[in-house]
């Protein structure tokens, strides 16, 4: 190029990293910017491919890029820009934001890039992606047991009725209320009463399968949803459950058994709702309370 001279020292003026690439995806200058970014001395860049500042796997679909963008001849600024991992002398990738405009110099056309490290954007970015993860965790989780709170709860029925709705996968509910935990409270201080209910939410957890979902849904009051379960599954789940926090009170010498509330959704014919799945849990859960607590009843729940 005739005017390679004023071009580069144009380009070595400006504060981005840049070269420029002819129609065969060649580099045809480049300034130190770009040179010490990527590892290179900066004539030891002239002529080479411009794949070679990319990992070996991604070169084939660049050059793809390349030959569509001097097809449309489209610039693409920084913001719009390509995304894509860079890859210096070293070997060592790293991700870069490429800004590309269509140049013409003696009648040929060329590609002039500026090129950003990405480095701290990406992890800036993804910073943010877990601080958002970690909010959407905690605005579902009872911060005092660590199980799923009832919103959690609710969002993971209504996709248990989506799923036997779609496919016939039966599931099974249940209400949990702690018998006399009041007592425990008014005779011993609610610190004691924080340290029951997490006890009696990691006993919960414990004697539940791997799959089934374990919320506290407000104050003594716990839930659990068994998918797959069929009625007996549920049954023998939550027994195994009863029990071992009946044996665990009575070695803490803390009076209080659980009261359940147990509801068995499996037709797919039926419209099951969320609203009408808790009510029969609680109401069969008030039913074992009057029957004498400390036991399991089954809801009756009506289509």
């Amino acid at each position: 190029m005739k005017t390679d001279k004023t071009l580069s020292e144009l380009i070595e003026i400006i504060p981005d990293a840049a070269l420029v690439v002819d129609l065969s995806g060649s580099i045809v200058l480049v300034n130190s910017l770009l040179a010490r970014m990527f590892g290179y001395d900066q004539n030891a860049l002239l002529g080479e491919p411009l794949d070679q500042l990319m990992p070996e796997d991604a070169r084939t679909q660049h050059r793809i890029h390349i030959n569509n963008f001097f097809a449309c001849g489209e610039n693409r600024p920084m913001g719009r820009g390509l995304r894509l991992l860079g890859m210096r002398k070293s070997g060592e990738t790293f991700p870069v934001e490429i800004m590309l405009s269509v140049i013409h110099l003696d009648a040929n056309a060329y590609a002039l890039a500026f090129v950003r490290d990405a480095t701290q954007f990406k992890l800036t970015e993804e910073k943010i992606r877990r601080e958002l993860e970690h909010e959407r965790t905690m605005a579902l989780t009872d911060h005092l047991t660590g199980l799923g709170n009832r919103r959690a709860f609710t969002q993971e029925l209504e996709q248990d009725i989506d799923e036997l709705r779609q496919f016939g996968w039966q599931f099974a509910v249940c209400f949990i209320d702690i018998d006399n935990f009041k007592h425990v409270n008014d005779n011993h201080g609610h610190d004691l009463g924080d340290l029951v209910l997490q006890e009696i939410a990691g006993l919960i957890r414990a004697g539940c399968r791997g799959t089934d979902f374990v919320a506290r849904i407000g104050g003594d009051e716990f839930a659990t949803i068994h998918p797959g379960a069929t009625l007996d599954d549920a049954l023998q789940v939550l027994e195994r459950v009863r029990a071992r926090i009946m044996a665990d009170m009575q070695v803490q010498n803390w009076p209080v058994t659980l009261s359940m509330g147990l509801c068995h959704c499996g037709s797919q014919d039926v419209s099951y709702s969320v609203s009408q799945i808790l009510s029969a849990a609680d109401r069969a859960m008030y039913e074992a309370k009057q029957q004498g607590k400390n036991q399991i009843r089954i809801a009756n729940l009506v289509p």
